[in-house]
């Protein structure tokens, strides 16, 4: 099950700051996509219900719009941080879309497209454990 809490969020007062808000955001919304990539390799192989992996790609898309929207909600202190901004949105908002569009196919019963959004959710995590790995 996975939780993430989004109550009051410190403001960044220093571009340091602000890298370390978006390191963190990067490596929760990764872990996200990963949880959703193991459910759906676990469909794959007939390992888990649809009802499960239903609930499990529906928290996965919760969990990676709650920090984004958490990141987001948080000043950037800077025109540096403008640019770390744009460049994280650019990398969570594919992340954010591609578990949508898993939720809705399993969801719908398609559970066989699943499958064929491994690659994206592939690009998606690689994107993001680069962008966490640059900025930790």
């Amino acid at each position: 099950m996975l939780a993430f809490g989004s109550a009051c969020v410190a403001p960044a007062r220093s571009y340091g700051a602000y890298e370390g808000k978006a390191a963190s955001t990067a490596e929760d919304a990764l872990s996200a996509v990963e949880t959703a990539r193991l459910a759906v390799t676990a469909s794959a192989e007939h390992k888990v219900f649809a009802p499960y992996l239903s609930i499990v790609l529906s928290e996965s898309e919760d969990a990676a719009s709650s920090v984004q929207g958490t990141f987001d909600s948080v000043q950037p202190p800077d025109s540096r941080s403008d640019k770390l901004r744009s460049d994280l949105d650019d990398r969570l908002q594919p992340a954010v879309s591609v578990l949508a569009d898993l939720r809705i196919a399993v969801r719908r019963g398609k559970i066989a497209e699943l499958l064929s959004k491994l690659g994206d959710l592939s690009k998606a995590a690689d994107s993001l454990r680069e962008f966490h790995e640059a900025h930790r």
